[in-house]
């Protein structure tokens, strides 16, 4: 399975999410800003926030994961 199709699953699943390092309401099937972190896929408001959460993924991903 690639990315792609991770990215594909995940949105089909649930659209709507927050962005893990502002709190910004988006919406992972339209944001062009995505990281995937222990198989589980990220949305962003921002490159800036991507960046950010890319840096230091274990300070802002769900500790669920």
């Amino acid at each position: 399975m690639g990315i792609k199709d991770i990215f594909k699953k995940a949105t089909n699943k649930l659209d709507e999410g927050k962005d893990p390092t502002c709190g910004m309401k988006i919406n992972l099937a339209t944001t062009k800003y995505k990281s995937i972190y222990q198989g589980k896929v990220y949305g962003f408001c921002s490159p800036g926030c991507k960046e950010t959460f890319d840096e230091n993924p274990y300070q802002y991903a769900d500790p669920n994961c």
